[in-house]
């Protein structure tokens, strides 16, 4: 449908004086104001995080009270595969970049899930999943629930050598996401798969110490929900701007000038 300019110029509806009108626009300039620098303090963590994680995850930054020299080790050898299905019973969940492992019902897409489960792979609590074709864009994390997914993913079970949270943190720094575009197959990127007999191969340098691998994922997994809870607040500010808008745009609610 068309609107023409006629037509336009024809909308007849009430505005305010000139006086609330500027006042109108005064509040609702601040609100954008107070928006915009929350985005700007999470994009000042997010950034602060990329140095974290870069300093942290190489060891160039070493944590206070660890001394004890990093290994190279291959992710067959601390990760393993876990292949079990036949759980139809059990929750559906999806792997996302940002959040990890989720409840499929919890993300606002499509579900081209199958009627037939039988072929879903069973995930743990601590399992790490990932996407198969899209690890390489960085699209796994660490469950923290009990389901199935979709065989388009690989599970992997950690070994008590390793805490899964930071091999989670390792696989998504850039330099590790490379590896895992290396070691994929397919002849253009809409096809690459990784799959487990490729991610085993890849070699890795990670903390001797599990408990420096601890360490190191907790002063991730804090920057982790201090952004959570800044972009919480922007949500919550975006609404208000928006019922704002509703109530003085309308005449809802009149300002005192």
């Amino acid at each position: 449908m068309k609107l023409s300019w006629d037509s336009f110029c024809g909308i007849k509806f009430p505005v305010p004086p000139l006086h609330e009108q500027e006042y109108i626009a005064k509040i609702l300039k601040k609100q954008d104001e107070h928006i915009k620098l929350i985005i700007q303090e999470i994009e000042q963590k997010e950034e602060q995080k990329k140095g974290l994680m870069r300093k942290l995850v190489t060891g160039e930054l070493r944590l206070p009270g660890f001394e004890r020299d990093w290994k190279q080790i291959r992710l067959g050898d601390v990760l393993k595969e876990r292949k079990e299905t036949g759980y139809n019973e059990l929750e559906l969940l999806s792997i996302t970049a940002k959040r990890g492992v989720v409840r499929r019902k919890e993300i606002d897409i499509k579900d081209n899930s199958s009627d037939d489960k039988s072929k879903y792979k069973r995930i743990l609590p601590n399992d790490i999943g990932y996407n198969t074709m899209r690890m390489w864009q960085g699209i796994s994390g660490v469950s923290q629930l009990e389901g199935i997914v979709s065989p388009a993913y690989t599970v992997l079970i950690p070994t008590s050598e390793i805490d899964p949270y930071y091999m989670a943190y390792l696989f998504k720094y850039p330099k590790t996401i490379y590896l895992f575009w290396r070691y994929s197959q397919g002849i253009v990127d809409d096809t690459l798969n990784l799959k487990y007999s490729n991610f085993k191969k890849i070699r890795v340098k990670i903390p001797s110490d599990i408990l420096e691998q601890k360490a190191i994922a907790k002063i991730l997994s804090t920057q982790d929900k201090i952004i959570e809870l800044l972009e919480k607040s922007l949500d919550l500010e975006k609404d208000r701007k928006t019922g704002l808008m509703q109530l003085l745009l309308t005449g809802k609610s009149r300002v005192k000038v």
